[in-house]
This record gives C-alpha cells, structure tokens and sequence, in this order.
C-alpha cells in the first residue's frame, strides 16, 4: 500500500537508482558477452524550434498564439553484436513561451532496449522508458521521438490520460519479457512489467490526481504458421494507490495475427476480464480488446490500433474503464521531403461511484525537407482538446518552425 506520498518520492528515488544500475550491467554484460564481435554506435539530434502556442493551462482568450522557442537534443548509443541488442536514448526539450506571464517547461525522456539470444531456444527481453513531462504529446511531435512498436519485445502498459499540465509528472515504466521456443511453431511468452507514476501536486487534486504504481506479470502460448500466428494466455495487475482503493485485474485473453500480404497485417487480441477489492462498482466483470492494422504503402506507412480495456488505470483518477484510438501515417515525396502525421483519442470513465472521467484528442503532423544529408527544415502544426475531471474543457494550439540536424551515426566504433 502508499499511505503516503513521501513513500512514492522514495521509491523514484530507488527506481531511478535501479535504472542507472541496470543501464550499466546491461552495457558490461553485452560488451563481455560479444567480446570481438559488437559493434557500437552514436547518434545525436539537436534543433532550433520557434513558432506560437496557447498556453498550457485554460486561460479566457486561449484563441490567440503567443511566440515560443525551444530546443529538443538528444543521443542515441546502440550496440549490436551476433546475438544480443542494446538501445539507450536520452532526449532534453526545453522551450519558453512569451505570453503574460512568461513561463519555460521542460521534459527529460530516457528509453532502454535490451534483447538477446540464450542459445537456439531462449529470448530475453528487457525495455524501460522514462517521462518527466507537463505535455508528452508536444515533446514527441517536436523532436520526433514517436515511439516505434518491437514486434518483437512485450508490450509496454502506457498511461491513456495525457494531457496538458501546468507542473511536470514524472512516470515510468519498465518491461521485462522471456521466449522459450517449445519447437519450430509453438512458444511460451512469460512477462512482467512495473510503471509509476508521480504527480507533485497531487494533493492539490484530490479525488482528480494520486501518485500510484502498477505491477503485472503474464503468460502466454504462441502458435504459429505460415502467415498466422494465434495466443492463449492469462495476466494480472495490481494497482496501488495514494489516495485510492487498491485492486487486482485478472484477465484471459484469446489473441489472432495474420499477414495478408507483405505490406497487410492485422492483430487482435480479446477476453474477459474480472477486478476484485475495489468497492462501489457496477460489475467486476468486464472485456479487453485490442486491434491493430498496419499497412506498407509505397514511401511510406499507415498504422490504426485501437483498444478498450473494462479495469484498468489510466492515469486520472482510480481504475477505470477506457477507449482509445490512434492513427500514424509517414510518407516520403522523393529524396528530399517527408510528411508526417498523427491523431490519437482517448475516453476515460471511473468504475466507482462518482468516479472521474475524461476525454480528449491529439492530433499533429510535420513537413520536413532536407537540406543537406544531415539537416532539415521542418514545419508543423499541433492540436489538443481536453474536458472531463473537473474542468470545463480547453484547447491549446500550436504552430511551428524548425532547424534540425540528425546525425543517427555520429560514432562507431
């Protein structure tokens, strides 16, 4: 249980720890391993980011941009070897809005990817990625870290309540995941995951916002065939609050994947879904389903997931039930330009009596055109509206501009 804050701070404190010393065990552990045979790399992206944006809190006149600049670097350092995989990047967004007040936000992100191979029958997974953000939305289309999905490594929980915020949360989530191949067609998936999430005004919102922490583990079978593969398996979560009930969610999950085509895929995964110690719902009972199509068109490609999860928690509030929907297409024009874009929704719904709801919608896309090999001009534009947990709704808009240089492979070595 969290019967205080200052237990949750605590505990950050020991997570970040843990990730400092697991990023280093990782990288001896694969130099060792590989010893002769890896091979490393750098990569660096650093930018000059101007334009107009509302503000991040509602304001009376949230029509009018107010100018803003910013500057969104990060490093990238891969290492590759004959059997094993390490991914670590670290990005920086800082930008400074001219409105009355003046006021800067800043984000730190920090991601960690490790697979390898234990013979020809075992795969070890392990993935972390870390926040400390008011607006994650905006960092991601301004500095271009949109997360790409490894088809190969478990499935990251991520929060579907992500907002606009005055202050800067701080969430984690780490992942960890073990293959055991029975034979040429079959497997067994075991995985575990643990997020946190810490909001340093929380008590500020009582009822809306509670710092909390999630831990999961799942199992698995896969069965696959030439262009299909399907997945019988069992999860568990529990949720611990600081300022609400504690549960526990078990669910059963029956999951389909076929391959139509070498540009065609489509997964999805359903079952139900039982939550038990948490007082004053409706049913315990409930569903889970997951979809995703995706699509390899000519320069470019399409992505649609969609999921509704009956117990689950969010972000805002205690466990609830939840919808979202996201939409992300690339597409290259030539050598020299390429465009971007991204709509994502969500709807969040307390389970409890007087629980907390909410809703909202993202929508984003960029322009870039290259300059040179390693620099671009980019142009993009932003939308979010949000309404629900005590708000009457607002909007923030924003325009902008960008200098980038992208260098993937600064180093190897």
């Amino acid at each position: 249980m969290f019967p205080s804050s200052s237990r949750i701070r605590h505990a950050s404190k020991v997570r970040f720890t843990f990730q400092m010393i697991a990023m280093v065990f990782i990288t001896a552990y694969s130099s060792t391993l590989l010893s002769g045979q890896v091979k490393y790399s750098v990569g660096v992206t650093a930018d000059i980011t101007g334009g107009g944006n509302t503000p991040n809190v509602p304001t009376q006149n949230s029509f009018s941009l107010a100018p803003f600049i910013g500057t969104y670097p990060s490093v990238a350092f891969r290492a590759r070897g004959e059997h094993s995989s390490l991914d670590s990047t670290y990005g920086f967004g800082y930008d400074r809005t001219f409105s009355d007040p003046t006021y800067e936000t800043k984000t730190h992100n920090a991601t960690l990817a490790f697979s390898s191979k234990f013979g020809p029958k075992w795969s070890f997974n392990l993935s972390d990625t870390f926040y400390k953000s008011s607006n994650i939305s905006s960092f991601r289309l301004l500095s271009g870290a949109t997360p790409v999905p490894d088809p190969e490594a478990p499935d990251q929980f991520q929060y579907v309540f992500t907002p606009v915020f005055f202050n800067s949360n701080q969430s984690n989530t780490a992942t960890v995941g073990l293959d055991r191949m029975l034979n040429k067609k079959s497997s067994l998936i075991i995985s575990g995951s643990y997020a946190t999430l810490y909001y340093p005004n929380a008590s500020l919102t009582t009822g809306v916002l509670s710092d909390q922490k999630r831990i999961s583990a799942s199992v698995s079978f896969r069965r696959s065939g030439e262009h299909y593969s399907w997945t019988l398996g069992y999860s568990g979560a529990r949720f611990n609050f600081a300022a609400f009930q504690n549960s526990l969610n078990h669910s059963a999950t029956i999951g389909y994947s076929y391959q139509f085509s070498p540009a065609l895929s489509f997964q999805i995964t359903a079952g139900p879904s039982f939550l038990e110690g948490l007082d004053s719902v409706k049913s315990p009972l409930g569903t889970t389903v997951t979809a995703t199509l995706n699509r390899v068109i000519p320069r470019g490609s399409l992505a649609l997931t969609a999921s509704h999860t009956s117990s689950e928690t969010s972000g805002l509030g205690s466990v609830s039930r939840n919808r979202d929907l996201s939409l992300g297409m690339t597409h290259a024009f030539g050598k020299t330009s390429t465009l971007s874009a991204n709509v994502s929704g969500f709807d969040t719904q307390g389970l409890q009596t007087n629980g907390v709801s909410a809703r909202g919608i993202s929508a984003g896309g960029t322009y870039g055109l290259a300059v040179s090999r390693d620099w671009s001009l980019n142009w993009g534009a932003q939308y979010q509206h949000y309404e629900g947990y005590n708000t009457s709704g607002y909007d923030q808009k924003r325009l902008f501009m960008s200098l980038r240089y992208n260098k993937p492979e600064l180093w190897r070595f």
